[in-house]
């Protein structure tokens, strides 16, 4: 597998990670498709490019529903893979108080208990990758997770690929294979400009190329695609590397001094701190995405919707939906 010498992302560190290989309460996977099948697509993509140790970040409550997901956790470290936490009910620190989500950290952690801790490191994710709506009610998680040997996993390069999911899923139901190659190959040209603007984005906030952590979510659309992306990437120069090498870099550690309670991820928010925009974000493409294979009532609003609604009947909380603008 060659690689470019010359492209905008030759030679740029990225670590790549998972979230919800399990998706969400109120979300299922399409008929046919399954945790099983993704993690395994997945696996052989990793082998495929060299992949080491790929950090796995599932909110653990769709195993209330189903023990049997998490056997696919003894398949992924088999293959060299790893484990961290991230909650139990995925929702957002912002709509939840401090404790509230610390108990929610902890059922996770004891779920995942034994997996978490035959890994090299151990690191847990915010929810939506949103870190809470004030610096006070940040401090005091990180504080917890600091008591409990946990790092903060950011995300720094994201392409929005979960906002595919419905659509191809939608695509799946109708067998409309013309829109499930379409929505697979937007998805992968997106994937690549996407990484391209936020890495240079956070070359200009930062003033180096810092390493990056990825994330892909574990849905049947990125089960798809994954090979593809991961082929693309290696073509335009990406060195794919551990997640520990990228905890190195002190701006994953440190992280943004931004607090904000919208929907981003870490280059975002050093973006926004340094005055640097990055085109395209979120990107234009995801309205033509909106309008594949329509169902009616399946809209990703109107699916995603469904699953907050769901998760308020476990937990009480009020969601805010403009926290995702």
């Amino acid at each position: 597998m060659s690689k470019s010498s010359g492209g905008l992302l030759s030679g740029l560190e990225v670590a790549v990670t998972v979230d919800d290989q399990f998706q969400w309460t109120g979300i299922p996977f399409p008929e046919g498709h399954g945790p099983h099948t993704v993690s395994k697509k997945m696996m052989k993509a990793f082998e495929a490019y060299g992949v080491p140790g790929v950090y796995a970040f599932n909110s653990t409550a769709p195993t209330e529903e189903d023990p049997r997901v998490l056997d696919i956790l003894d398949d992924w470290c088999a293959a060299g893979h790893y484990v961290g936490n991230h909650t139990h009910q995925h929702i957002s620190l912002n709509w939840l108080d401090v404790d509230t989500y610390l108990r929610d950290i902890e059922t996770s952690e004891r779920l995942l208990s034994r997996w978490i801790e035959a890994s090299p490191s151990r690191y847990f994710r915010y929810a939506f990758a949103m870190e809470g709506d004030s610096a006070t009610k940040t401090s005091q998680v990180q504080t917890h997770l600091s008591q409990n040997g946990f790092l903060s996993s950011p995300v720094t390069l994201w392409f929005y690929d979960a906002q595919f999911m419905v659509a191809y899923d939608r695509a799946l139901r109708l067998t409309d294979r013309a829109a499930q190659r379409w929505i697979e190959d937007t998805l992968v040209d997106t994937a690549i400009e996407q990484i391209e603007n936020q890495a240079a984005a956070a070359t200009a906030a930062l003033g180096r190329s810092p390493a990056h952590i990825m994330l892909i979510h574990g849905t049947t659309v990125a089960g798809a695609t994954i090979e593809r992306i991961l082929g693309r990437l290696t073509e335009e120069g990406v060195v794919f590397v551990t997640s520990e090498r990228a905890m190195a870099d002190p701006a994953n550690v440190i992280g943004s001094p931004v607090t904000t309670r919208q929907f981003r991820n870490s280059t975002q928010k050093w973006a926004e701190h340094a005055g640097v925009s990055i085109p395209d974000v979120p990107p234009a493409v995801l309205a033509e995405v909106e309008k594949a294979a329509p169902i009616e009532g399946m809209s990703y609003d109107e699916v995603l919707g469904r699953a907050i609604q769901e998760w308020t009947r476990r937990v009480s909380f009020t969601p805010v939906p403009a926290d995702f603008h």
